[in-house]
């Protein structure tokens, strides 16, 4: 695979990342991997790939953790791999902290500490459908370009006034509705 050089963009200045550009969306790899910004729906700016594709998050992988181990997660989820010793960059709009952890013989991407997924059910870029799917231990969330923390970088549905918006159904059919700002 070719090394690029490029760059993360973080709150208020660049910092060089070493990782390999190989991009992943049903295992293809390209010589350059760029991180975007990408208005997805009600979702709002959501972080993509080089190609476009939305990426995800899963709530129990929090700082680096990875619990989506097993075959059948990874082939429903596939991460976003890279070489390790290689770059890659952040587009205008994506502000968190661009980083990794090792995924075997490979590393995989994380933005402000969360490892990152394509969903195969998204049939092209700008997709969301892997929004909210509660599959493999947690929950799986869009990530949020503009995030500089690692608490807003889940995405939630947007509602007019610019807060975000989650619902819960209990097991008793009682449905519970919180909202709140990022």
């Amino acid at each position: 695979m070719a090394l690029g050089v490029v760059a993360a963009a973080a709150i208020s200045a660049v910092v060089m990342v070493p990782l390999l550009a190989a991009a992943q969306q049903t295992g293809h790899s390209s010589s350059k991997s760029t991180l975007q910004e990408r208005k997805v729906g009600k979702y709002g700016e959501v972080l993509t790939n080089s190609a476009g594709y939305s990426l995800y998050v899963l709530s129990t992988e929090q700082k680096g953790k990875l619990h989506c181990t097993s075959s059948s997660c990874l082939g429903g989820w596939p991460p976003l791999l890279i070489g390790k010793n290689a770059m890659i960059s952040a587009g205008p709009g994506v502000v968190g902290k661009v980083s990794h952890v090792a995924r075997g013989s490979k590393w995989q991407v994380t933005y402000n500490g969360w490892p990152v997924y394509t969903f195969v059910g998204d049939s092209g870029p700008a997709g969301s459908k892997g929004e909210k799917i509660v599959a493999f231990g947690g929950t799986w969330y869009l990530a949020r370009a503009t995030a500089t923390t690692n608490s807003t970088t889940p995405a939630k549905t947007m509602a007019s006034g610019g807060t975000a918006t989650t619902t819960t159904t209990t097991s008793g059919g009682v449905t519970t509705t919180t909202t709140g700002g990022y």
